[in-house]
C-alpha cells in the first residue's frame, strides 16, 4: 500500500514539473518586446507631421525586386509608405529565427538615415536592437544587385536576425528606388 502512494505522488510530481516547465517555456519563447510603435515611429521619421500611407503594388518590378532580396516566398498586397519632405518612412518584417522582426527604415537621398527596431519576438539575438548595431547602417546606399555599399558587422550568436535587418535594409532602399517622384537609379 504504502509503495502504490509513492509510485502515485511520483507520477503526479512528474507531471507537475512537466506542466510548469511547459508554462514556463511557453512564456519565454513567445516573448514580444515592442520597442517603439508604428504611430511613434512616424512621429519620430516625420517629428509629428505624418502623411498619408501610401503603396507600390506588390507585382511586375516591385514583386521581383523584392522576392529577389527576400525569398521567393515573399509575399505582400502592397509594399507600404510614407513620404514627405524628401523622407521615406518603410515598416517591414522579416522572420529572424523562428519569429518576426519588425523595423523601421528612414530613407533620406537614397540612403538610410535611420533603422528602428519596432518589435523583437525572437529569444536570440536581441541586440540588434542597439544603436550600436543599428548606426552601422546610416548613410547605407545600394550597390548594383541590390547590395548594400557597406559591410555590416555580425553579432555572435545572433548571425539570422542580422540576417534579417540586412535584408530588410536591402528591401528598404530597393523599394525607395521605385517610388515614382524619387530618383535612385
Amino acid at each position: 500500500m504504502v509503495n502504490i502512494k509513492h509510485i502515485i505522488t511520483s507520477i503526479l510530481s512528474f507531471f507537475l514539473f512537466l506542466f510548469v516547465f511547459n508554462l514556463l517555456f511557453s512564456f519565454s519563447a513567445s516573448s514580444e518586446d515592442v520597442f517603439l510603435s508604428k504611430e511613434n515611429f512616424l512621429k519620430i521619421a516625420f517629428e509629428d507631421d505624418v502623411p498619408r500611407r501610401k503603396g507600390l503594388r506588390f507585382k511586375g518590378e516591385v514583386k521581383d525586386i523584392a522576392q529577389n532580396i527576400m525569398g521567393s516566398n515573399y509575399k505582400k498586397i502592397r509594399m507600404k509608405y510614407w513620404r514627405q519632405d524628401g523622407k521615406t518612412a518603410w515598416i517591414l518584417e522579416r522572420i529572424g529565427k523562428v519569429k518576426l522582426i519588425t523595423a523601421g527604415f528612414i530613407v533620406e537621398n537614397c540612403r538610410i538615415s535611420s533603422i528602428h527596431v519596432l518589435v523583437y519576438r525572437e529569444t536570440h539575438g536581441w541586440e540588434v536592437k542597439y544603436p550600436s548595431f543599428r548606426d552601422q547602417f546610416v548613410g547605407i546606399n545600394m550597390l548594383a544587385g541590390f547590395k548594400l555599399d557597406k559591410r555590416i558587422d555580425g553579432i555572435a550568436g545572433a548571425t539570422l536576425s542580422v540576417s534579417s535587418m540586412e535584408k530588410m535594409a536591402r528591401l528598404a532602399l530597393a523599394m525607395n528606388s521605385l517610388v515614382p517622384e524619387i530618383n535612385c537609379k
